[in-house]
């Protein structure tokens, strides 16, 4: 990737009031810490750590987490996992189903380079395509089967099916089974800890009769996976889980920020993710204008909030592709032009999505550019 137009600024004490906006900061000691933490949490409960690399895309941050102790990657896509493969990152586990033989044959070409890849399946469709891909008996593709907690998107829905797919995996020596994955996204943002965990003891009982159905079968998985950032503190606590899944603990987004992830209220994890943006007008009593519209940040979870530059009860609003908002009850409040405001983004995930480098800065300097390197399909 070309070095971006912030390149020259790294190591300059200057830099964050110079830097080309809209832009995404990663601020250095928040994020160490929500990566220690994580991996402190993970350690004291036995189990292990598979982080999903659609909230960061970045075989920088990747290779972090592998050396922070995390026993693979989570995979949305089959251009991550390419790309985590290409970069000799291994442990990499793709958690939605493929089912077109092309995209299929291209994960078979990331497996040879790692020898180290699972996919998940739901269908007797989707195995017949792995089946096929020509990966050799010798480092077999690894398969999980997809179990539905709730969330009704993809997944085996009885526990007669999760058997068949299972042991249809025994027979062609080119797949291994290697257990099931049970991910229940919409319980992530629940607001408060004992309503999510309430609600995802719901699921742990749902699952279990599958995992009853695999061990009479003599199909006990080795690995049963799931779970998130909103719920990794149950998960490890009481979960059926034998490792988890989380992705946005690295950043937390203005999502996150909404929720109680600890009892007691506390915060483990801190807001390291910032959209950096500039104001370019100011024209209007109580606004002011500033670079950054729905091409700089996600639109899924409302406006973004005020992290720095201005007023923390501005009220932000999209204003087209390029341009966003910042409305004042007091107009004094207001920046001025050319001055920088960082905003908490409202999804971490679809806004990393939209940008091709992570600042990384520390103590107000920018120390580093790590490329978004594993974006697109």
């Amino acid at each position: 990737m070309a070095a971006g137009p912030n390149a020259a600024l790294v190591g300059d004490p200057g830099a964050r009031a110079r830097l080309a906006t809209p832009c995404l900061l990663l601020e250095a000691d928040a994020f160490e810490h929500n990566l220690a933490a994580m991996m402190e949490l993970v350690r004291g409960s036995g189990r292990q750590l598979r982080p999903h690399v659609k909230a960061h895309k970045c075989t920088a941050i990747a290779r972090r987490q592998l050396e922070a102790g995390a026993v693979g990657l989570c995979c949305a896509t089959v251009r991550e996992a390419e790309v985590m493969a290409a970069a000799g990152l291994t442990g990499i586990l793709v958690t939605s189903p493929v089912t077109a033989p092309g995209m299929v044959e291209r994960l078979a070409r990331a497996h040879d380079r790692v020898g180290d890849l699972a996919l998940v399946v739901d269908s007797e469709a989707g195995l017949e395509t792995l089946s096929a891909a020509g990966v050799s008996a010798e480092r077999p593709l690894g398969v999980v089967v997809e179990i539905d907690v709730g969330q009704g998107r993809t997944g085996v829905t009885r526990p007669e099916d999760a058997v068949r797919l299972a042991r249809r995996t025994l027979d062609p020596p080119q797949l291994r089974y290697r257990g099931v994955q049970a991910y229940y996204g919409h319980l992530q943002h629940v607001p408060a800890y004992a309503d999510r965990k309430a609600k995802a003891a719901e699921q742990w009982a749902r699952l279990q009769p599958f995992l009853d159905a695999l061990r009479a079968e003599g199909l006990a998985p080795e690995i049963v996976t799931g779970g998130g950032t909103g719920t990794c503190y149950l998960d490890l606590e009481d979960g059926p889980f034998t490792e988890i899944q989380p992705g946005s603990y690295l950043f937390m987004d203005k999502q996150y920020r909404a929720v109680e992830l600890a009892p007691g209220g506390t915060a483990p994890f801190r807001t390291s993710l910032a959209v950096a943006a500039r104001v370019i007008s100011a024209n209007q009593p109580d606004l002011v204008v500033l670079d950054a519209g729905i091409k700089a940040m996600a639109t899924d979870a409302g406006p973004a909030l005020v992290a720095s530059g201005a007023s923390p009860d501005a009220a932000y609003q999209f204003m087209g592709d390029e341009h966003g908002g910042l409305r004042f009850s007091t107009p004094a409040a207001r920046p001025r032009v050319g001055d920088l405001v960082t905003l908490v983004a409202p999804h971490c995930d679809p806004t990393v999505n939209l940008h091709d480098w992570f600042h990384v800065m520390q103590d107000g300097r920018l120390v580093d550019l790590w490329p978004i390197d594993a974006r697109g399909y």
